[in-house]
């Protein structure tokens, strides 16, 4: 499965795989004990490369940001970049990457489970910023630092900047204990909930879309998909007592 999602311009492609093309990435914890770290970047790279013959992109023009530094941090992938990385996948310590349609079949996202990949879009100065969101990086407002790095980037407007937030857990999400990286108690109000089952549910897609809101941006696309019920995504939740969803989904995007 490939979703192919128009973000109001059809030179822009947001994409999600799901895990019809197998594991998004080369860790060691999602390949047989046999395999040598050739070996596993050699499988991932054969996927990036089907997934691109599907979707229309060079799998090796591929990159994603580490997020290192966990407060905002930004790179933008430029033609020179890419010329000198032609294998991609590279080692970037920021977290959050923008391409413009100056690098058309760049994609920039993140293999993820359960949580959501922000994407902001500027269609008047045609440049993408994505940023991945663990529940941790919520917390510190990063759907809101993705939207901070186009401003910076591109002078972006908020009122402009259209975004997508990717399939992710949905409330069936639980922890047994009020979660610690919970630290901003208001942005969390009513998003985590103690159920009848004493378990608290997270419902992360609560948070983005009120941070989202908070900057008035232009539109919000969200995901229906909830990672951990849907058989056709990986989930770290659901891989505890069903190993077939132990892996990594990508979600990124592109320009043509």
């Amino acid at each position: 499965m490939v979703r192919n999602i128009i973000l109001g311009n059809q030179a822009l492609t947001i994409l999600e795989t799901g895990n019809h093309y197998g594991n998004m990435n080369a860790s060691q914890s999602f390949y047989p004990e046999s395999y040598t770290p050739e070996m596993r970047w050699s499988a991932f790279l054969k996927r990036r490369l089907m997934v691109g013959r599907v979707a229309g992109f060079d799998g090796h023009k591929m990159f994603m940001a580490d997020q290192e530094h966990k407060r905002g941090t930004w790179f933008e992938i430029t033609q020179d970049y890419v010329e000198a990385n032609p294998e991609g996948w590279t080692d970037i310590p920021e977290d959050i990457l923008i391409v413009t349609d100056r690098t058309p079949g760049v994609v920039i996202g993140h293999p993820v489970a359960d949580c959501p990949v922000i994407m902001a879009y500027d269609p008047r100065h045609q440049a993408l910023a994505v940023g991945h969101c663990s529940a941790d990086l919520i917390d510190k407002k990063m759907p809101m630092l993705v939207i901070d790095a186009l401003e910076e980037a591109h002078a972006s407007r908020d009122e402009e900047i259209l975004t997508y937030v990717s399939a992710c857990a949905g409330r069936t999400w639980t922890y047994d204990s009020y979660p610690k990286w919970a630290t901003d108690e208001e942005a969390w109000k009513d998003a985590i909930t103690l159920g009848e089952d004493g378990l608290y549910h997270i419902d992360l897609r609560k948070v983005v879309l009120k941070q989202l809101r908070e900057r008035r941006v232009g539109g919000i696309m969200m995901s229906p998909f909830d990672t951990i019920t849907d058989p056709n995504f990986y989930s770290n939740s659901a891989a505890r007592v069903d190993p077939s969803k132990k892996g990594r989904n990508f979600a990124g995007g592109f320009f043509h």
